[in-house]
């Protein structure tokens, strides 16, 4: 799941070649006045993300002009025009192509700036040159400020993999026994799936938990939130807007309540795979994972404290987190 912020990169760059289609079609077929203001309205929607981009200037007014003749018909569709309408295209896609070469660059965390960490490259035998080399199935990059990895990029189209693995009733039943003993009873909102393991254990806990999806709990809503003791956050490793749902989560909180959540711990992982040879890119993949320090810088970001966390896995390492409020 990409960020909120690349989703909508990649909705303009389909929204650029749509905007072509249409003016390429109205200069064949001047007189479709629908087709015309769905192409201006398309183009100043452009023209506003650019701005929220902080694009280059040269790119949001050429997408302005290209918006205001078309909505005044103050032009004539010749060769010259032509030229000028592809120059435009192609330029808005190279702009398009930089802002997200820096959001993947951008920590989901901390906005610090990433650099490539681990990469998975798949390799296969065969075919006409007996070998080749493709490339990465999977890439990490770690941030420099917060110490943190997330995930830029997942190629899946050449490995079968499974969609992902479960929490076995035994480290469910542990870890609500780890909640239990800083929140023994109270009210529970499950951030996940309700088919969850995890969810199904909580019930048979005691606990009578609200359940909201991950995708809820990514939107923004403003007051009259009911306050929980407890809140717990199944999976939030598979989004990278960990830090927008933490912040929302915490706003669930009562004042002595407590949240939980874990992630993969990578630096584990990649020691596991120096001594075995595991292959990490198998797995289930995971948006961001944690560090020891990086929980630090992550619960500064979003009005957090952490009460305690914990290593657990020996095969696949993760990093459990409780945390409360901050005072």
């Amino acid at each position: 799941m990409a960020t909120g912020r690349m989703n909508q990169l990649l909705v303009m760059v389909n929204l650029c070649s749509s905007v072509v289609e249409g003016i390429e079609h109205l200069m064949a077929y001047k007189e479709n006045e629908r087709l015309k203001e769905d192409t201006v309205t398309g183009l100043l929607t452009l023209e506003e993300s650019l701005k929220g981009f902080m694009a280059d200037k040269s790119v949001i007014h050429e997408t302005k002009w290209m918006a205001e003749v078309i909505k005044t018909r103050l032009f004539v569709f010749d060769q010259e025009f032509k030229n000028r309408l592809y120059r435009w295209y192609f330029s808005a896609l190279k702009e398009l192509r930089n802002l997200m070469t820096a959001e993947v660059e951008r920590c989901p965390v901390c906005s610090g700036k990433g650099v490539p960490h681990y990469g998975a490259v798949f390799y296969m035998e065969g075919g006409e040159a007996d070998e080749y080399v493709l490339e990465p199935v999977r890439v990490f990059m770690k941030c420099r400020d917060c110490g943190n990895y997330y995930l830029a990029r997942e190629e899946n189209r050449f490995v079968n993999r499974k969609k992902g693995s479960h929490r076995t009733k035994a480290r469910c039943e542990r870890l609500l026994a780890d909640i239990g003993e800083v929140a023994a009873e109270g009210t529970m909102l499950f951030i996940g799936e309700e088919k969850s393991p995890l969810y199904k254990e909580a019930r048979k806990a005691g606990y009578d938990p609200q359940a909201m999806s991950l995708e809820e709990a990514d939107e923004r809503i403003e007051g009259g939130k009911e306050a929980y003791r407890i809140v717990l956050i199944d999976r939030i490793s598979r989004t990278q807007d960990l830090k927008l749902i933490l912040t929302q989560a915490a706003e669930y909180l009562a004042e002595d309540g407590i949240l939980w959540f874990d992630g993969p711990d990578l630096d584990k992982s990649i020691k596991n795979l120096e001594k075995r040879g595991a292959s990490m890119w198998k797995g289930e993949a995971a948006e961001v994972c944690l560090t020891d320090s990086g929980i630090e810088a992550l619960a500064e970001k979003c009005g957090l404290s952490i009460k305690s966390y914990r290593h657990v896995g020996t095969a696949s390492g993760r990093i459990e987190v409780i945390a409360q409020k901050k005072k």
